[in-house]
């Protein structure tokens, strides 16, 4: 059965992360059937030596352009690097990969992973258990470690609308057993197809990137999808190499305080939504203050106009 998944890996530049992600998928037993990766129009020319790194395991393989995937069914290869002509944002990117899998593939799940990610080489063999257990199961991810492989990054997570906060839990599931949670980590989402075909993309408004993986848990929660984690499949991820850890740029800055707002307005109504709209209106300012305080202008500028967009703009209620 697994023989038959697809794996979407988003990527810009970091050739490194990228090929020891890769290899982890190609050492994978069992093995996905076929990995489409989409690079963001990169600029340390990163394809060039995954493709070479590629060629030397024996991995059958093919470069396109990224507009080939709109065309049709490409040939069969394991892995496929579809190369953008433009950056276009990881939202973008990933759903490029989405897309092609389910408008030109059969695969019955698709796991959308970031590359700075290694996954354990049972990883697909623990989600199909976690899946024979609960078959209804729309969206799964397994447990999260950091880059030490000792420090749990995710083993589950809430949200709190009262806050616009999604959290992450920092202990594993008590139990073997697939377990429910409030959103699964877009570092590691096994997507369904029927999730895909109902659901759809991730919602293009959260561009560049934060909180589109909330977002997408929470429509499909409110489809009927279960959304759930799987403890003994295990994922590491460099927390932060994206994104950064500490002074994330002002671009950062405002798309997770913006987005905080679109996925409560998308998801929620009435008394709830306006407590979280209260909630990012009286804090974020106190939160801008800081960083004006701390010599960073342009960050306490991104912090309250982000707010502001996510709050007001309109751009929230379209994918």
């Amino acid at each position: 059965m697994i023989n038959n998944w697809a794996v979407v890996v988003p990527s810009f530049n970091h050739a490194d992360d990228t090929i020891t992600c890769l290899g982890a998928l190609w050492h994978a037993d069992p093995r996905p059937g076929q990995v489409l990766l989409v690079d963001d129009a990169s600029t340390e020319d990163p394809v060039a030596r995954i493709a070479e790194w590629a060629e030397a395991v024996g991995i059958d393989q093919q470069i396109v352009p990224t507009s080939a995937l709109l065309s049709g069914a490409l040939p069969a290869r394991w892995l496929t690097i579809a190369v953008a002509a433009q950056n276009s944002g990881f939202v973008q990117v990933c759903n490029a990969g989405l897309r092609y899998v389910r408008d030109h593939t059969a695969a019955p799940f698709v796991l959308l992973l970031n590359n700075d990610t290694e996954l354990a080489p049972n990883y697909f063999g623990e989600l199909a258990k976690a899946l024979a257990r609960a078959p209804r199961t729309g969206l799964l991810t397994g447990s999260i470690y950091e880059w030490d492989r000792s420090t749990v990054s995710y083993g589950g997570a809430t949200y709190d609308p009262l806050r616009a906060m999604p959290l992450h839990k920092f202990e594993l599931p008590d139990t073997d057993e697939p377990t429910d949670t409030a959103f699964v980590s877009g570092c590691s989402m096994l997507i369904s197809r029927p999730v895909l075909q109902k659901v759809g993309l991730l919602a293009e408004c959260f561009q560049p990137i934060y909180v589109e993986d909330v977002d997408y848990s929470l429509r499909a929660r409110a489809a009927g999808f279960p959304v759930m984690v799987a403890r003994s499949a295990v994922c590491y991820h460099k927390v932060g190499g994206s994104l950064g850890r500490s002074n994330q740029s002002p671009r950062v800055v405002f798309a997770m305080n913006r987005n905080r707002g679109f996925a409560l307005r998308r998801n929620f109504k009435g008394w709830r939504r306006a407590a979280g709209i209260t909630y990012l209106a009286v804090t974020k300012p106190g939160r801008a203050l800081l960083e004006l305080a701390k010599g960073r202008p342009r960050s306490a500028w991104a912090v309250l106009s982000g707010m502001l967009v996510g709050v007001f703009s309109p751009a929230a209620l379209r994918d």
